[in-house]
């Protein structure tokens, strides 16, 4: 009875957390870049302002400028200005929003998106290619913050937006995007000038202390710090947050599970009692030492993934295609010594008990799947072990046995003698390269002793009669297509290279899944046709304020 009260309690937190979360998650909603209202389709505007956040004043003014940009052909500049945008991250809208309208000249690539999401305090800066080199990353993050961001601190939309294009107007007319800063102060005379100088520390160059007016007043001019440009570029290095690759990234997703297959294997499924179950192939044999699988894949995906953050929020940095591809190889560098470590260890202690041979076996599995990640991760310390694996194998295989019977030497039998000592399946064996075969023979007591090695890249399989590595998959046929709405299906015809038991074992084939090219067709057409800009795409470039 004591405990009532308190899972009571329990049980009203829950419902009132459910219910906040609910609440939550109906005010966030998402919106999709196609929701954003196109001036271009409404007057043939440049201002998208579909929550009245500026005025309508301001709305006519900026479109005045901007037409007065585009007609120049120095910039097709787009102002979208929105009270939310749901969960969406904005920096990836704004990419998104800029390609969807295709702003700026298709030809000159000469487009520029200036987003603000109000909820979300960002402001946005999102260039195409052609405006890199006239308005880098830093110049952008250099107009929102000394003409737009104070502004709209204050909530005067108007002033930021109407300074800001003043900015980036004055950029492309004067080549200065301070235009509340351009010179224009008349030549002095140097008959006039004041005899008094500043020498500016650590420079030979020195600067007027005083410059007189020409109705006789002296106006003081201060030396201009040259650490403002520094601090400015420490600001926005320090508050830009770098690209990354998703093409990359994705590569890298389906590249790691097939690495980690190939490298590692997985544990077979098989079922001995059911003689319908598909036979296991040689090479389907995985390595009992390590098998990370999805474990091992979490890993690398959880440090790539961190590194790769670290990088664009700490560091400042895009990570390109090369830079992700960089990282992930390093992280499976790493991670395959690492790998090889415990894989010595394990080894160390599973094949304490074993003899020779069946160490070979065991161990051959695992210089199969690990070769090629030898050529892929070479250095420094996988080809190493490689080597010595390889060299292990050897020895294992090739040094002398003693004989079981009187203790000698045996010598073993080269390919030509050894047949002699051979069962018929296991010269078919040889001859299909499935198994090889080493007899050692004492000449002391002639007691003959035949070991197995396996090819372990073999296709072929155990035949379920005369359990001989001749079994082998003849005939693939399809009884049944697949479709989209129903499975198929087909039969495997495997048959033994010695004995010639045959037997056939049913596959099943995979629904295949509805295509989206049609629906992908369409939204893609509409895009291109309701496009009404230049046709330009983005390059990546801008800048992001928050405030």
């Amino acid at each position: 009875m004591k405990y009532q009260p308190l899972l009571l309690k329990c049980l009203l937190l829950a419902l009132l957390i459910g219910f906040l979360a609910s609440c939550d998650q109906s005010k966030k909603q998402k919106f999709s870049v196609e929701d954003v209202p196109d001036p271009k389709k409404s007057g043939g505007g440049y201002v998208s302002n579909p929550d009245q956040l500026i005025s309508a004043a301001a709305v006519n003014e900026l479109n005045e400028k901007l037409s007065t940009l585009d007609n120049a052909g120095k910039a097709q500049v787009a102002v979208v200005i929105l009270h939310s945008i749901g969960d969406n991250e904005t920096r990836d809208f704004a990419h998104k929003l800029f390609n969807y309208w295709k702003i700026g000249d298709k030809e000159k690539n000469n487009g520029l998106l200036i987003l603000m999401v109000e909820d979300a305090r960002k402001l946005e800066f999102e260039t195409g290619y052609g405006l890199e080199a006239d308005m880098p990353d830093i110049i952008c993050f250099r107009i929102q913050q000394e003409y737009m961001i104070p502004r709209i601190k204050e909530h005067n939309y108007d002033a930021a937006f109407t300074d800001g294009i003043k900015s980036v107007a004055s950029l492309f007319d004067n080549g200065n995007y301070a235009y509340n800063m351009l010179p224009d102060l008349p030549r002095a005379d140097s008959s006039l000038m004041a005899a008094d100088t500043i020498v500016i520390a650590g420079d030979e160059a020195t600067m007027p202390a005083t410059v007189p007016a020409t109705d006789g007043d002296v106006i003081d001019v201060a030396p201009q710090s040259f650490a403002s440009t520094d601090q400015a570029t420490n600001s926005a290095s320090n508050d830009y947050t770098g690209d990354f690759s998703f093409t990359a990234i994705i590569f890298w997703l389906f590249a790691s599970a097939a690495m980690m297959h190939v490298f590692f294997g997985k544990k077979a499924k098989r079922r001995d009692d059911d003689p319908d179950a598909e036979p296991l192939a040689i090479t389907a044999v995985p390595n009992e030492f390590l098998r990370p699988r999805w474990i091992g894949l979490i890993i690398i995906h959880a440090i790539a993934f961190y590194t790769i953050f670290y990088i664009a929020t700490k560091r400042h940095t895009d990570v390109g295609f090369l830079k992700v591809f960089l990282v992930y190889y390093l992280v499976w560098l790493v991670f395959m010594h690492a790998a090889v470590l415990l894989i010595m260890l394990r080894s160390a202690v599973m094949l304490r008990n074993d003899d020779r041979h069946l160490k070979w076996l065991r161990l051959e599995v695992l210089r199969r799947d690990l070769r090629i990640a030898g050529y892929v991760f070479p250095l420094p310390y996988l080809w190493l072990y490689m080597m010595w694996l390889k060299s292990r194998l050897n020895h294992l295989r090739n040094d002398v046995y003693d004989c079981p019977q009187c203790t000698h030497a045996m010598h073993k039998l080269d390919e030509a003698d050894d047949n002699t000592y051979l069962e018929k399946g296991q010269v078919v064996e040889e001859e299909l390269d499935s198994v090889d075969y080493d007899v050692w023979r004492c000449d002391t007591c002639n007691t003959q002793t035949v070991l197995n090695y396996t090819n372990m890249r073999s296709a072929l399989a155990d035949c379920p009669s005369c359990k001989h590595k001749t079994y082998k998959c003849k005939k693939t046929v399809t009884k049944k297509r697949a479709t989209t709405s129903s499975e198929g299906w087909g039969i495997k015809e495997y048959a033994c290279a010695f004995c010639a038991y045959a037997h056939d074992y049913q596959f099943v084939i995979p629904k295949i899944s509805k295509s989206s090219s049609s629906s992908s067709s369409g939204s893609s057409s509409s895009s291109s046709s309701s496009s009404s800009w230049g046709g330009g795409s983005s390059g990546g470039g801008g800048a992001s304020s928050s405030w």
